[in-house]
């Protein structure tokens, strides 16, 4: 019978798929099979009855199998832990990378402690699937089940001559029931597990089926068959499996079903899922996306600075939550929440995958947009209403700050519109007031803002303004808007506005207080009579009425015939002869009276109306000078101031042209001055103009040198003649080194770019004496010749000059 045992113990310790060692108490290896050797990965030949367990572990020890460390202490301490003969369970990767389960036990004979008996399990394929199912489901952060076993080794007679401790534990049996073997695997019944065994085949050959037990675990059994017509089985647990594989289909379930779109992309970032709802969403399909980068989604809208920081917060956090603008397939663009998530290997420490989920909030975006819109603006003339107004003040009032603007407010009341409300209806009053607050609007410009108060109230902001007085323009303006009648529903309808204005920082250091004197200034122009607009200091409205009638009065001047051209000498520093005037505009009202140039050409400037005025004086200047010439006098030049407006305009060579050729004026006897702001306005545009003018053989100067912010880059690619020294620097060149040393550098800057130097305002002797030693060419000022009319420049001429021969 002993026979018979050994022989199927060692068939079974050949046939088990585990690796089988047994040491005796000693710690000598007394059985042991080949899967030991190999799992262990020892030399065969140092495997022989009685090894000792230190020789035999020192082998992994010196690879480094047990970790760092020195191998004789490392063999030391497995030793004293084998000493304590406890049973023990472990996995252990091997340097090759196979994964073994080594389970050992200690064993009694007679009651007595005879050694140690260890398995291992190659659990490789079963480690290698958990982490394959780990990757394909990380959604679910799937953890990777160790699946132990237990095993018994049934004889022919279907008695249990061996089982180990995993085996009884997974059938909840008794340590009792095998403490003598064999056990008649009938026996089981007893503890409601002979259904594992009753059904398993009888047949000699391999066999695996699944049973659940009464506490809900669910077992696989596999079994093999022995050569004595026994059979080795293993039980293993696959309780969690069976649980995690229904977890997978719930989420499968959850995926396809989802409302919101999930996309799954590997660690390079590439699609590899995609679920129904991102579809629906995007358009895209499939076989659109799988293996693209999410890129493709990208809508544009959005900078390398937005996607740095994005990824930055994902790969710091793990997550990433947000806004974002994408690109459907249509190619249309569309706000979605978005949240990235990164799923990292937690046994390997990383980076697996990527699942983005996102849902289409464009609704949402359109509903919160229609809410702040209403939020911020007048319901009925969808102008921005008080909050709107409040913000746009408060930061102009900022900004004007910093850069020492102005800032108007114009607080506005229509005259007689509670009459029109009461009287036709509030239908009729609400079409009115849109078509006021229409009006309003084309009145101002873009940076402007135009606000309804409520009722028939309406503010304009008017936020960089240069001057103060600029707001009268805008309040002319707003007047103007309703000087015609408005038609609702037939009925031909007329208000007027009453504007007060008051002028950031002059009338008040806060909005609050800029709109309260704008308020006041409105109550102060309804009590004058309504239809006008008043300032909130007094000072302002005489500047601004005298400013409107200035404006009023230049728009009729020209066809008046009210102005008239002066013209004064340019004469040469050596010997002080003629060699050209300057062209003067001066107006003279139908009173008689002179307006100070000062007070109108930057009237003139503003309102545009200096393109046909500078037109006049150029077509004047040019008869005149022929008529000189046709008179007897010596042909000399004729200069002409041009405004930035008029160079800005395109047709200005053409004007100039045209000008020459009804004159009958040589174009080189033609100087056209342009201050040095001027030209540096758009210096691009500038040049190609005076490039134009150069070609038609005109005469080019810079007026006011050193006066503006031109660079010596651009001096250089202007075709210029002439530079015109300001008269600032001038005046005080005998009693201020500066003003003397700046006035001498641009004569030396000049004549070294080839250039003739004109100094104005020259008016002592001193002053000619000092250009004179640093050869100025030209001078021009009351040292010589005031501004003179036409027949009296005439005069001056022919003294000065000699008469053509």
């Amino acid at each position: 019978m002993l026979r018979r045992q050994s022989a199927q113990f060692a068939a079974v310790l050949k046939n088990l798929p585990q690796g089988i060692s047994v040491f005796d108490e000693t710690l000598h290896l007394q059985l042991w099979n080949e899967g030991f050797i190999e799992v262990l990965g020892l030399p065969p030949e140092i495997v022989v009855r009685d090894a000792s367990f230190d020789e035999l572990t020192r082998v992994p020890a010196v690879r480094g199998e047990y970790g760092p460390g020195d191998p004789d202490e490392q063999v030391r301490a497995r030793k004293a832990l084998a000493m304590k003969f406890e049973a023990h369970r472990f996995e252990r990767i091997r340097p090759n990378g196979k994964a073994h389960l080594v389970q050992g036990t200690p064993f009694h004979i007679e009651g007595q402690l005879a050694g140690f008996i260890t398995t291992y399990t190659d659990i490789t394929e079963s480690k290698n699937a958990e982490l394959q199912l780990q990757h394909q489901h990380a959604l679910l952060n799937t953890i990777i089940e160790n699946i132990p076993g237990g095993v018994s080794l049934l004889d022919g007679e279907r008695n249990f001559v061996a089982v180990n401790r995993e085996f009884r534990r997974l059938l909840d049996l008794p340590d009792s029931l095998f403490e003598r073997m064999p056990v008649a695997a009938r026996e089981l019944a007893h503890f409601n597990a002979g259904d594992i065994v009753d059904d398993a085949p009888r047949a000699p050959e391999p066999y695996i089926f699944e049973r659940t037990r009464p506490n809900g675990t669910t077992i696989e059994v596999r079994g093999a068959p022995l050569p004595d017509g026994g059979f080795v089985t293993i039980y293993t647990d696959i309780t969690a499996r069976r649980k995690s594989e229904e977890r997978l289909q719930l989420a499968e379930k959850v995926f396809d079903n989802s409302p919101d779109a999930i996309m799954i992309s590997d660690h390079d970032n590439r699609i590899v899922s995609i679920n129904e709802a991102f579809t629906q969403i995007t358009g895209f399909a499939s076989e659109d996306v799988l293996g693209e980068d999410p890129r493709i989604l990208a809508s544009g809208r959005h900078d390398a600075e937005f996607y740095r920081r994005m990824w930055d917060e994902l790969k710091r956090n793990g997550h990433w939550a947000g806004e974002i603008w994408d690109r459907r397939k249509s190619g249309e663009t569309y706000p979605k929440w978005m949240t990235i998530s990164a799923v990292v290997d937690r046994h390997a420490g990383k980076l697996t995958h990527y699942v983005t989920m996102f849902s289409d909030i464009t609704e949402r975006k359109t509903a919160e947009q229609r809410i702040h819109y209403l939020a911020h603006h007048d319901a009925l003339t969808g102008l921005p209403n008080r909050f709107s107004l409040e913000a746009r003040l408060d930061q102009a009032c900022v900004e004007a700050r910093r850069h020492a603007w102005n800032v108007a407010v114009l607080f506005i009341d229509l005259d007689r519109f509670k009459v029109i409300n009461d009287t036709l209806g509030h239908h009729v009053g609400d079409q009115l007031l849109i078509e006021v607050a229409r009006r309003f609007t084309g009145a101002i410009r873009e940076t402007d803002m135009v606000a309804r108060l409520g009722g028939d109230e309406f503010v304009i902001v008017l936020p960089d303004l240069k001057t103060p007085s600029d707001a009268a323009t805008v309040a002319d303006k707003i007047i103007g808007a309703l000087s015609t009648a408005i038609v609702v529903d037939g009925n031909e309808l007329h208000t007027s506005p009453s504007v007060g204005i008051s002028v950031y920082p002059d009338d008040g250091g806060d909005s609050d207080t800029i709109m309260r004197n704008a308020d006041t200034a409105m109550y102060h122009a309804k009590t004058l009579g309504r239809n006008n607009f008043q300032f909130y200091a007094e000072e302002m409205n005489r500047n601004a009425s005298e400013r409107l009638d200035i404006e009023r009065r230049l728009r009729q001047a020209l066809t008046k015939h009210e102005f008239e051209l002066y013209y004064q000498a340019q004469l040469t520093t050596q010997d002080l002869r003629v060699a050209g005037v300057e062209a003067l505009l001066r107006w003279r009202t139908g009173d008689g009276r002179l307006v100070a140039p000062d007070r109108f050409i930057p009237i003139a400037e503003e309102t545009g109306l200096i393109v046909a005025l500078g037109e006049w004086v150029l077509r004047t200047a040019c008869r005149q000078a022929k008529a000189w010439i046709d008179g007897g006098l010596a042909p000399l030049r004729i200069a002409v101031n041009v405004s930035a407006r008029q160079l800005r305009k395109q047709d200005f060579p053409d004007v100039v042209a045209s000008a020459l050729a009804d004159s009958g004026l040589p174009a080189p006897l033609l100087e056209i001055e342009i201050t040095e702001s001027a030209v540096m306005e758009e210096p691009e545009e500038a040049r190609a103009i005076l490039v134009r003018l150069k070609e038609m053989g005109v005469t080019l100067a810079i007026d006011d040198f050193g006066t503006g912010y031109s660079s010596l880059a651009y001096l250089k690619r202007f075709p210029i003649d002439h530079l015109k020294i300001d008269r600032s620097f001038v005046t005080d060149v005998e009693h201020d080194a500066n003003d003397a040393a700046i006035a001498v550098s641009i004569i030396a800057l000049a004549h070294n770019l080839g250039l003739k130097v004109i100094a104005e305002g020259v008016e002592t002797d001193a002053q000619l004496a000092l250009l004179r030693t640093h050869r100025c060419d030209e001078l021009q000022g009351y040292l010589f010749s005031r501004p003179l009319p036409a027949d009296a420049a005439g005069d001056y001429l022919r003294k000065k000059n000699a008469p053509a021969a």
